[in-house]
C-alpha cells in the first residue's frame, strides 16, 4: 500500500477505536469533506503533514503516536 492508503487506514482504525464518525472528525478538525473523502477513496496522491497533525490532535495524539502503528512499518509501505 502507498503512504496515503496507510494514513487513511490508520484514520479509519482510530475512528473505529474511538467510536467517532467521519462527520464528527471533520467537525472537530475543520477539514473539508473533500479532503477526507478523497483520501479514503484513494483519489489523492499525497497527504499534507499538517492534515495528519490536525487529525492526530483530534484524537489527542502526537504525530509520533499516530505513526507508531504496524501499518507504517517499512515493509508495509510501497515507497
Amino acid at each position: 500500500m502507498n503512504l496515503v492508503e496507510a494514513v487513511a487506514k490508520r484514520i479509519k482504525q482510530l475512528l473505529k477505536l474511538n467510536n467517532i464518525s467521519e462527520y464528527a472528525l471533520r467537525k472537530k478538525t475543520c477539514l473539508s469533506e473533500k479532503t477526507l473523502t478523497f483520501m479514503f477513496k484513494g483519489k489523492t496522491k499525497d497527504v499534507k503533514l499538517s492534515t495528519i497533525r490536525v487529525v492526530a490532535e483530534a484524537f489527542d495524539m502526537s504525530l509520533k503516536e499516530f505513526f507508531d502503528d504496524e501499518v507504517f512499518k517499512y515493509e508495509n509501505i510501497d515507497y
